[in-house]
């Protein structure tokens, strides 16, 4: 049976893209794209048979309005809010979201103060230098928005992992120097050890302080990075020219070890974990192991391992 997990994964953060293009609400923005995670990593494919309001709330922060959303998508093949957005947009400047160093803010400058409606548009106006000089832009960046579009480079891909171990270490040895910051791992396909990476996770604890310190040292090592998004508690942004994406998320320290845990997967492995917390009367995420919505662990992996009475698996192992 059909899943819609990575279908509505995609059609939410669609939404959250052309909201930003809008300049809709950032609260509401961010609910869309932490929703489309949350969908993607779900434990328990969404399915005709398994869909339905209650059901898409389980997930945590989906509340009614996305939920009846999801619910739109699995009974009419699309969904009505989506459709009204893409109508207000002309499809070649959606279109301009697939260029590498692109994000919702940056098309939305380009549209509003050049001018630009289209890939053609786009192509004309930085050659003819009318793009260098706008706030956040540059010659670098112009340069590798023309490449991007000469190769017709996509902006996601899975990298091999030695061409991205440089950049890891680099961003890890920075994170640590942070005054604040006392661990920092890098999570995912990465540390499980694969060969080839999509994006790279790395989880942090620190202050709030050292959150705004991040972005701003992250920003002076990889200047023509592309920022997809921030908050109180994560930056992501894309570094070119290897459009790789990076996600950095700040968590507490009691929930570190199920954060790792979580977000080091793989998906497998962790639906295997929740299930076996569920046997045992738990619930598992990525805040901690609780009991009747009691805190029982999550500082590290091993005390989670040990609380479901499991012997601890190596993340290379976590098929």
């Amino acid at each position: 049976m059909k899943s819609y997990n990575d279908d509505l994964y995609k059609l939410f953060n669609e939404i959250a893209d052309l909201m930003s293009l809008l300049d809709e609400n950032p609260f509401k923005i961010i609910a869309y794209r932490t929703a489309a995670r949350r969908i993607k990593e779900s434990f328990e494919p969404i399915t005709k048979k398994t869909a339905s309001p209650e059901k898409f709330m389980e997930i945590p922060r989906v509340g009614t309005a996305l939920a009846e959303k999801m619910m739109q998508y699995v009974t009419k093949g699309k969904i009505d809010y989506l459709e009204k957005l893409r109508k207000q947009i002309p499809k070649p400047v959606r279109d301009l979201l697939q260029i590498p160093h692109l994000g919702p803010k940056r098309v939305r400058d380009l549209f509003i103060n050049v001018g630009i409606k289209s890939k053609k548009d786009l192509v004309k106006a930085a050659k003819g230098g009318k793009i260098a000089g706008l706030p956040g832009f540059g010659p670098k960046l112009v340069e590798g928005i023309l490449q991007g579009i000469k190769t017709g480079q996509e902006k996601k891909r899975r990298h091999l992992r030695k061409e991205v171990a440089p950049i890891a270490k680099k961003l890890t040895t920075v994170l640590k120097k942070i005054k604040g910051v006392t661990h920092v791992d890098v999570g995912g396909s990465y540390r499980r050890g694969l060969p080839t990476v999509g994006d790279l996770d790395l989880l942090v604890v620190g202050s709030k302080n050292a959150v705004v310190t991040a972005e701003k040292q992250i920003t002076k090592l990889f200047p023509t990075l592309t920022v997809l998004g921030r908050g109180e508690t994560k930056f992501a942004f894309v570094i070119f020219p290897q459009n790789l994406q990076v996600d950095i998320r700040f968590v507490p320290e009691e929930s570190y070890g199920a954060a790792l845990l979580y977000f080091t997967g793989s998906k497998d492995h962790n639906v295997m974990m929740r299930k076996r917390a569920i046997e045992q009367g738990l619930l598992l995420n990525e805040y901690g192991l609780f009991k009747q919505g009691e805190y029982v662990a999550g500082a590290t992996e091993k005390e989670v391992f040990e609380k479901l009475g499991m012997k601890y698996v190596p993340p290379e192992k976590r098929k």
